[in-house]
């Protein structure tokens, strides 16, 4: 009976061990089969992931082709203001399209580096039409802003300033057929001229750039250069300094321009001072070569005796008060009346 017991207890013992095998060997294969059937599932995410984005990537491409593609035409086309507004919406959309190129930081992606090049041949032809020779102020004024978008205002007021300066030059040349026959008027008629192209420039600089400081003082820098080029011509075509229409011609000069310099003064542009400065050695000269002028003109009268010829103008009033003993006297008026025609 004993013996009969043991042999029940082992067998149980055995039984137990196997179970407890038995268990072991299913969990691991649970183990294995859930990380299995993860890995899977993990797979088949992917792949849909993959098979979500695939799509979107063509269709961001798509769009970067067909955009490059339309601004060509456009470009090609000289339609500039659709291509301006084209690549703003484009900017607006992407913005790490703004900005150039920088080699330092990360690569620019072969898109951008598209993009910014096509914004190159946009600016290209804007300055292009501010060149032109017969371009309107109208072209000019959208050129002009067409490059303020891209973020070249410095560059646009430049050619603002070149195409002022341009009809200016193109104004004098054409007033030079003329100023021959007005040497008196000359210098106030060219007056006219330069001062009012800085008035006109003055304006449109500040309706187009408003009052930025930096803006303002490059029309005072371009100003001044005009003037100084306004001096240098009426120094070249004035009447011979020593003449008697020189004269004129300065004191005329010299009103007309501070004139247009005191109107200017409300514009911001103050160059009455430098106007004087600039004048000067010229006035001076003037003055100073009618002066000795009029001078030997009264030595030389003075010199003889012999009676001057006056209008009858002078002559008439001057005879009905001379008598014998007054004709001295009516002499020396008459030669100092002359002497003073000659030198006015």
């Amino acid at each position: 009976m004993e013996h009969e017991l043991n042999e029940l207890h082992k067998h149980i013992s055995a039984q137990g061990i196997l179970v407890q095998d038995l268990m072991s060997g299913v969990c691991r294969e649970l183990d294995e089969w859930n990380q299995v059937i993860g890995d899977i599932q993990e797979a088949d995410q992917n792949l849909e992931n993959c098979e979500l984005e695939e799509p979107l990537s063509n269709e961001e491409e798509d769009h970067k082709r067909l955009f490059l593609e339309n601004i060509d035409v456009l470009l090609a086309e000289l339609k500039v203001e659709e291509a301006l507004e084209a690549l703003d919406a484009e900017e607006r959309s992407h913005p790490e399209l703004k900005g150039s190129e920088d080699t330092s930081s990360t690569e620019p992606s072969s898109y951008k580096s598209a993009f910014l090049k096509r914004k190159a041949m946009l600016e290209d032809q804007l300055i292009e039409i501010t060149d032109q020779p017969l371009v309107g102020i109208v072209e000019l004024k959208k050129a002009l802003s067409g490059l303020i978008k891209l973020g070249k205002g410095p560059l646009a007021h430049q050619l603002l300033l070149k195409y002022y300066g341009c009809r200016l030059q193109k104004n004098i040349k054409a007033f030079f057929t003329l100023c021959s026959s007005y040497p008196e008027t000359y210098s106030a008629t060219l007056s006219n001229i330069v001062f009012s192209t800085i008035s006109l420039t003055t304006k449109e600089s500040r309706l187009i750039f408003g009052d930025n400081p930096t803006y303002t003082n490059r029309v005072i820098q371009w100003a001044e250069w005009e003037i100084e080029c306004f001096i240098r011509l009426v120094k070249e075509n004035a009447p011979p300094s020593e003449t008697v229409n020189a004269l004129r011609a300065a004191s005329i000069c010299v009103q007309a321009s501070l004139s247009h310099c005191s109107a200017l003064e409300s514009q911001g542009l103050k160059l009455s001072k430098l106007l004087l400065v600039l004048l000067r050695p010229y006035i001076e000269e003037v003055l100073e070569l009618n002066f000795r002028r009029g001078r030997r003109v009264v030595l030389d009268f003075a010199g003889t005796d012999e009676s001057l010829p006056l209008s009858p103008h002078f002559a008439s009033p001057l005879s009905i008060y001379a008598t014998s003993s007054d004709s001295p006297f009516i002499d020396s008026g008459m030669r100092f009346i002359f002497i003073v025609k000659q030198w006015l």
